[in-house]
């Protein structure tokens, strides 16, 4: 019977937050907010209506989601658009996280008390830009082919999903200070350091070795659906090796989409059906990630802490995006390209959301302050974000 009431809330919560989507598609806002307030209401900290088992698997279907946009974002990445993008996406990968992370470090130390180290603990939780919102808005631009010209999706695609390997790998970093300060043990930071580039060599390397071996087995064949099923298990796979083993140099979210960019390098011709097919399961995936990401939210952590972390968000977003403008230098991008990648790298909301809870569990000083100002981070920048690059798109970029 528990199971049948589950399954049932589950379809409602799938109506509900749709229907709240396109409500605030009516009200020219983007639909990912509205199911995040689908996702707050049924909640626990809304009306706390959603059975226990949903909340159990709300990681899995979250992930699946997450796996779908990613594998879609590296489907939408051609050879030649690479070549185009490859410093800019390099530095986008690096300097706005690198920067926006020790910024929140040092005002941390004035604001918060914090000593550097918890400072770039937090710092480096709130420096990942969102693939799930980021992703999705620049699919949809790819797909109405707009910024096509100058590859402009392309490069933001390919600079968030390596800037979140940068911003998780520094904040386990230091996470590995604080602990080993604490008993006393000398902590090798170049050692460490060394560890960012090695894992996004060896991400990109696993992505192209399962598309390899797909190009000489199922890419071979004709049929569509199978090419579907076996690229999104792939891609499953390679999601859940990180999830269950936590390899220090794997990072599946670049591993996916490095993946989804080989699979269209050598399947030249059939990728576009797989593209179709893993978007429609982006049309009921959407729905499950962004209200998922809703019910993480609890207004009353951050309420303690708003205007501080609101004033150190200010800051913080502000070193993040003179760090994309220093990314683009050298690039032909005009005045208009420029703010609009500004703009398109300031929503934060899946790696927030995984992460805030994790210095409190560890019993990390000021933990709590962390989580609630992490927290605070998805309240301000993931509608920010996305209702930005909705409503600028159309003047900042040329349609190709």
């Amino acid at each position: 019977m528990y199971l049948i009431i589950t399954f049932i809330f589950l379809i409602f919560l799938t109506f509900f937050s749709n229907f709240l989507g396109v409500l605030f598609e009516k009200i020219k806002l983007p639909s990912l907010i509205g199911m995040m307030v689908a996702g707050f209401i049924l909640g626990p900290f809304g009306f706390d209506k959603t059975p226990e088992l949903i909340l159990k698997i709300s990681p899995i279907l979250k992930d699946t989601a997450l796996v779908t946009v990613l594998f879609i974002g590296g489907l939408g990445i051609g050879f030649d658009q690479v070549k185009k993008i490859g410093r800019p996406a390099i530095l986008l990968s690096i300097v706005p996280a690198t920067l926006e992370g020790f910024a929140i470090a040092y005002l941390s130390t004035i604001f918060l008390n914090f000593s550097f180290v918890q400072g770039a603990i937090l710092g480096f939780i709130i420096a990942a830009v969102s693939p799930a919102v980021l992703i999705p808005s620049m699919v949809k631009l790819i797909d109405k082919n707009i910024g096509q010209k100058k590859s402009i999706p392309q490069l933001l695609l390919v600079g968030a999903s390596a800037d979140d390997t940068i911003a998780i790998t520094l904040f386990t970093t230091f996470l590995a200070i604080y602990f080993q300060k604490i008993e006393g043990i000398e902590f090798d930071l170049k050692s460490q350091l060394i560890v960012i580039p090695v894992s996004i060599i060896f991400s990109i390397f696993i992505g192209w070795a399962i598309s390899l071996l797909g190009k000489y087995t199922y890419l071979k064949k004709d049929n569509h659906i199978i090419k579907i099923f076996l690229s999104f298990s792939c891609c499953l796979l390679l999601r859940f090796v990180e999830n269950k083993y936590h390899f220090e140099l794997y990072n599946s979210l670049l591993s996916i989409i490095s993946f989804g960019f080989f699979i269209r390098f050598y399947d030249k011709n059939g990728y576009k059906d797989i593209q179709a097919g893993m978007n429609r399961i982006w049309k009921y995936g959407k729905i499950y990630l962004f209200t998922f990401v809703g019910m993480a939210i609890n207004p009353a952590l951050v309420g303690g802490y708003f205007l501080i972390g609101l004033t150190i968000l200010f800051y913080s977003l502000s070193i993040r995006s003179i760090g994309v403008l220093l990314s683009l230098i050298g690039t032909d991008l005009t005045f208009k390209e420029r703010l609009f990648c500004v703009i398109a790298y300031l929503p934060k909301a899946t790696v927030q959301s995984a992460k805030a809870g994790i210095p409190l569990q560890m019993g990390v000083a000021g933990g709590e302050i962390m989580q609630a100002i992490a927290i605070l981070s998805v309240l301000i920048t993931a509608p920010l974000g996305a209702i930005g690059i909705n409503s600028t798109y159309k003047e900042l970029l040329k349609h190709s």
